[in-house]
């Protein structure tokens, strides 16, 4: 990979991370919840997840989609009412649930999540299709991953924060059902992408 189309992917790779969607609103989320220490086993696994989902799809997985689009429409279906769940789960919550809301998501909620995650797909698509050269070898894969754990880690640890800092705003119940629904929402509207793209 030329310095250039790393510096390119290095872009991609930066805004993808650090946008809002589905893994950034968990983590903001879980970072008002149980605070940012507590959040960081949940950033990891997504993290890991993400890397194992962008070397299968380098090796071929998003082909598989190409040649059978019903295993991908599948995936977005699955994906979008998974979504559509945790979207109604943060409306029922609006008299938080003391316990819930001291649930920590841990590593393997956030690692296993992306194979529901169809932003996470999406970005591992387009960064094989765009950036993998045509001569690639395992050792550019790992580079493509190491750039994407590098600036999305990060940006997740951000998130994180930004919501323990939210943490005094939203401490009575009110302002808890106001963040709820907008966090649902924005959950919701995160997919769309996903169907037009």
């Amino acid at each position: 990979m030329s310095v250039d189309v790393l510096l390119a992917f290095a872009v991609f790779a930066f805004v993808s991370a650090a946008t809002p969607g589905p893994n950034n609103l968990l983590i903001l989320g879980s970072g008002l919840r149980v605070g940012l220490w507590r959040t960081m086993p949940f950033v990891v696994g997504i993290n890991f997840g993400f890397s194992v989902l962008l070397v299968s799809v380098s090796y071929g997985l998003g082909t598989m989609f190409e040649r059978f689009p019903a295993a991908h429409l599948s995936l977005k279906v699955i994906g979008t009412g998974y979504f559509l769940y945790l979207a109604a789960s943060l409306l029922r919550g609006g008299k938080a649930k003391r316990e819930a809301e001291r649930e920590d998501l841990g590593f393997w909620s956030g690692a296993v999540f992306q194979v529901v995650n169809p932003k996470a797909w999406l970005m591992c698509i387009t960064a094989v299709a765009l950036f993998l050269p045509v001569g690639w070898s395992p050792a550019t894969i790992m580079l493509m991953v190491i750039t994407f754990v590098l600036l999305g880690l990060p940006s997740n640890v951000a998130w994180a924060g930004i919501g323990q800092s939210l943490r005094k705003l939203v401490s009575d119940e009110r302002r808890m059902r106001v963040f709820n629904l907008v966090m649902a929402v924005l959950l919701v509207l995160s997919i769309i992408p996903v169907w037009i793209s």
